[in-house]
């Protein structure tokens, strides 16, 4: 079994920007949105070519669980999203596990975000200003908690900032962004910039922690001079995901588990001994753990993200 690439599933919020469009080369309607790897129920990609193509991919991980997810454990995969923000998205909170779980019947969601491009003076709500429950859940009632309580910081390409459960957030204005997330899909909006769709003030509050004050990893734009390397980009507990710069090949075990490559710079080729993919600028390929190894080829930046095991910290 090689690299497995995905059909993405395209989805047009109100807020959607151009940039996937082109990316993609997709005409019409702008679709702001690309779920490209996500076995959540309702969202599962289909397999895009190769021996299972059409197959979806909740059903490929059960049918092939041991192949694809190595000796993990869990019932999930991390997600990845690619998303334009034509205008601010809700600002918005996400359950830890533990409420997720009861209230919801499903899972945390944490997330990350790695900034492909970004209009000058662009930022995202990161956090809030103040800890006063009262006065957010009063600027809450009004609409006015983004702009009067919402942390702005400036962000640009090659920027990568972890959004653990429990931040209120907002992805801002001309940011294009990769997210890469945990197995959950619950989101609480606090307010919606006035634009009426429903809110989840209450379930918000519920799981808002205000100490939360998330710094991006500034790596920069990917320089195709520069050399070869991978570094941390960001750490969870339940996910992480490193950044590579290849410049020629890079090969890379797999440790015993899934990976999901995403190429945020350049193009790229991912090789294996069981079959490649090319993967274009923003897109996705989820690598089997009984893959064993592989080598990305080109002049690109791949995030390598991936499960994290039980009690693991680097």
């Amino acid at each position: 079994m090689g690299p497995i690439l995905l059909r993405p599933n395209y989805i047009s919020p109100v807020w959607s920007g151009s940039r996937v469009n082109e990316a993609r080369g997709i005409e019409g309607e702008h679709v702001g949105e690309s779920f490209d790897v996500s076995a959540h129920e309702g969202l599962a990609n289909l397999v895009d070519g190769g021996q299972y193509d059409g197959a979806p991919l909740d059903e490929l991980l059960r049918s092939h669980r041991d192949e694809i997810l190595g000796d993990l454990g869990g019932d999930g995969i991390v997600q990845i999203i690619t998303m334009d923000a034509g205008e601010n998205l809700s600002v918005q909170v996400h359950p830890d596990e533990a409420y997720a779980r009861e209230v919801e019947g499903d899972h945390e969601k944490a997330e990350s975000w790695y900034v492909l491009a970004a209009d000058p003076g662009s930022f995202i709500y990161c956090g809030t200003t103040t800890d006063d429950l009262e006065a957010l859940r009063e600027s809450a009632a009004d609409g006015s908690i983004g702009e009067r309580f919402g942390r702005k910081v400036p962000v640009g390409e090659g920027d990568f900032v972890l959004i653990p459960a429990g931040t209120m957030h907002a992805l801002g204005k001309g940011v294009f962004a990769l997210e890469v997330g945990s197995y959950g899909f619950r989101t609480y909006r606090i307010c919606d910039w006035g634009r009426e769709r429903e809110l989840h003030v209450d379930k918000a509050f519920d799981v808002l922690r205000p100490d939360i004050h998330p710094e991006p990893c500034r790596f920069g734009a990917f320089d195709p001079n520069g050399p070869s390397g991978i570094k941390r980009g960001v750490t969870h507990p339940i996910f992480a995901s490193d950044v590579i710069d290849v410049h020629g090949s890079w090969e890379q075990p797999t440790e015993g588990r899934y990976e999901i490559l995403s190429c945020v710079a350049g193009n790229a080729a991912v090789r294996t001994a069981e079959g490649s993919v090319d993967l274009p600028y923003t897109r996705s390929t989820l690598v089997p753990a009984c893959v064993g190894s592989y080598v990305i080829e080109g002049s690109c930046r791949v995030l390598r993200s991936y499960a994290m095991r039980p009690g693991e910290t680097v």
